[in-house]
Formats: C-alpha cells, structure tokens, sequence
C-alpha cells in the first residue's frame, strides 16, 4: 500500500470508517482516523480503553506491504463498500 493513498483516504471530510484487508487474511477496522498514524513503512494505530480518553492502552503497526485493500464501512450496513487501491 501506498502511504499517500492511505493517508488520501484517512484524511477525508467526511471521515468514513475504513476496513483494512491484510495479507494474513485478517483485517483491521479504523474508526477514528485521530488515531492512526502512517510513515513510508507503516501504519501505526492507536488503541484506547474508554472512549474520547487521549490515554493510549496500546499500539499496533501494521507494515504497509500487508495492506491488500480499503474498504469502506458504511454505517448501518454490515458489507463493506470496495475501494480502489
């Protein structure tokens, strides 16, 4: 994955969560674009125990090679919308 089409779809007005579909087969929903991170490498997510609390309880990285896809969560809806890569 590209770190600047990465970047492209957090930064979004609005905002639409985001379903990340891995290489292991696993994905990884973002919610609040306010916790993730991206360099040249990695995305880096930030993961809080209560919700508007700025106390990180833990961080994943998730190289970027990984990234297969993006989809779009729509909200209300249980099927993710594809996006392009």
């Amino acid at each position: 994955m590209n770190p600047q089409a990465l970047t492209s779809e957090l930064e979004k007005e609005p905002f639409v969560p985001l379903r990340l579909n891995l290489t292991d087969g696993t994905s990884v929903d973002i919610t609040n674009p306010g916790l993730s991170f991206v360099n040249n490498l990695a995305l880096y997510l930030a993961r809080i125990d209560r919700p508007k609390s700025r106390l990180v309880a833990d961080m994943r990285i998730i190289s970027l090679r990984h990234i297969v896809s993006i989809d779009q969560i729509e909200r209300g809806n249980s099927r993710p919308r594809k996006r392009k890569r």
